[in-house]
């Protein structure tokens, strides 16, 4: 059993990842919630927002058509 002190309990509580260490294995401890919606593919950690996204298709489509080169 897992012993968690008050601090890493806390943690869990504000929906931040605990690291722990068990008979020499390290593990990643999740609220359920947090785990599901990592898991639902719900996270993105891409650096692009949506909007930024479409904004540099728009300019790279621009670019495209003033060169000629749109097919």
């Amino acid at each position: 059993m897992i012993e968690l002190t008050q601090e890493q309990r806390q943690s869990l509580r504000d929906g931040n990842a605990v690291h722990v260490r068990e008979n020499g294995e390290e593990y990643v401890l999740l609220r359920p919630d947090v785990y599901k919606h990592l898991s639902e593919g719900n996270y993105d950690d891409s650096p692009w927002t949506g909007e930024e996204i479409d904004l540099l298709r728009e300019e790279s489509v621009a670019m495209l058509d003033r060169y000629g080169n749109n097919p």
